[in-house]
């Protein structure tokens, strides 16, 4: 299949197709495709367990995994399938392109584009979608508020300057909130680009960013004239500064129309930050399912300048109207996460003891079994105490997880030379 990214829908909120051609357009690009055939992304390759498998009373209950390269772990590694269900994460908005997943991220629960995939799609009519993505695995307890922190920013915004993110729209919002308002908002933007450099006197210095991202901040100069008065941009904010910008901010701002789940919005609700999207951000993947739940933050009506800042503005003059952390722990982070994973595949109601839906993390047997397998609680295992077994990024640390799971459960190892036999 082609892997074509959708330009048109990265600034044009109005595309003029029928919506099965809109979603056939979204499904063209997959990050899957790069990531597993480009040599130099391989280090970021990563394979994620919620679920882990295991042997407990002579009873052997599967996990699941995901991954962005998951086709190509189980063209290496079939066995894996014996232990394991599998998670196809396209990191977009598009359905994913492995066919030989149980499981699929789509982002949001739409059923009539579940309907018209599969049907065309027959081979995929028994994979489960589920309405999530590797950003709703977010730790809820390490991004999270940090307590006695004053609201110092007006607003903060993790992204690329990729051009689907629409920096110079952000910019010119900027520009006429200080017209509509009289004042200059305290904006502090992440790019994510250790490529660039921060000046002295505050000022960016981004001769090093890749051609695509320099462009759009030579838009956003031509914009603001004198940036650093307007936007206070960091090159990079370490993961764990992160809880402090966010518990700092007044809201998150999200200039998009079209991508992935977007960790960003995951991560400042979770550290009680109302968000700032645009109405008709991922409208055509989402249907009628949310960016976000309850009061957690503010929709933009309209994808231009004015309706930007009047919307920030709407949310910064009113911090009380918001409770984002409240509103995603009801739906959100990790127990969530593996509760809609494990309730929407029928094995775990027919396999796993005393299953009640809504409550696999409160299992007893499970938890029992977590730890004569891995000797740390299910819960300590999802939030990190048994890091290889759990979260690994880089080819050769998914080789080393997948035999150490092959050892654990008495699978033959029979590849050498391999690091996927580049």
């Amino acid at each position: 299949m082609e892997n074509t990214w959708p330009e048109e829908y990265m600034h044009n909120p109005y595309i003029d197709k029928p919506i099965e051609e809109i979603w056939d357009d979204i499904d063209r690009y997959s990050f899957e495709d790069r990531y597993e055939n480009s040599k130099n992304l391989r280090g970021n390759l990563s394979m994620v367990v919620p679920i882990p498998p295991v042997k407990y009373k002579g009873k052997l209950l599967k996990g699941v995994f995901y991954s962005q390269a998951s086709k190509m772990i189980l063209d290496k590694f079939p066995e894996l399938k014996e232990i394991f269900f599998v998670c196809a994460n396209s990191m977009f908005s598009s359905y994913p392109r492995n066919h030989q997943a149980d499981y699929f991220f789509t982002c949001y629960k739409n059923e009539k584009r579940e309907a018209y995939y599969k049907n065309k799609y027959p081979e995929t009519k028994d994979i489960i979608c589920l309405p999530l993505q590797d950003a709703d695995f977010v730790n809820e307890y390490y991004i999270a508020p940090v307590p006695n922190t004053p609201k110092t920013i007006d607003v903060f915004c993790v992204s690329t300057p990729f051009p689907v993110k629409n920096l110079p729209l952000i910019a010119t919002a900027l520009k006429e909130y200080e017209r509509k308002y009289g004042r200059i908002l305290k904006v502090v933007y992440a790019i994510g680009k250790r490529t660039a450099i921060k000046r002295e006197d505050g000022s960016l210095d981004y001769s090093q960013v890749e051609d695509y991202g320099k462009k759009q901040l030579e838009y956003v100069d031509e914009i603001l004239g004198d940036t650093k008065k307007y936007i206070d941009f960091y090159p990079f904010i370490d993961y764990k500064d992160l809880p402090k910008f966010y518990s700092a901010s007044k809201c998150g701002v999200l200039g998009s129309l079209i991508e992935g789940k977007n960790r960003f919005i995951s991560e400042a609700l979770s550290c009680d930050t109302p968000i700032v999207v645009f109405n008709d951000f991922n409208k055509y993947s989402r249907g009628d399912f949310p960016v976000f739940f309850g009061n957690s933050g503010e929709y933009v009506p309209k994808f231009n300048p004015e309706s930007l800042a009047d919307t920030i503005h709407k949310v910064i003059t009113n911090q009380d109207a918001y409770e984002p952390r409240k509103n995603y722990l009801k739906h959100y982070g990790r127990k969530n996460f593996v509760n809609i994973m494990a309730d929407a595949n029928p094995y775990y109601e027919q396999n796993l003891p005393d299953y009640e839906k809504g409550r696999f993390f409160e299992n007893v047997w499970y938890d029992l079994a977590c730890w004569d397998n891995y000797q740390v609680s299910y819960h300590d295992f999802v939030y990190g105490k048994k890091i290889a077994f759990q979260h690994v990024v880089g080819i050769e640390n998914i080789e080393k997880m997948i035999k150490s799971y092959y050892e654990k459960f008495g699978i033959e190892w029979k590849y050498t030379n391999s690091a996927f036999d580049d």
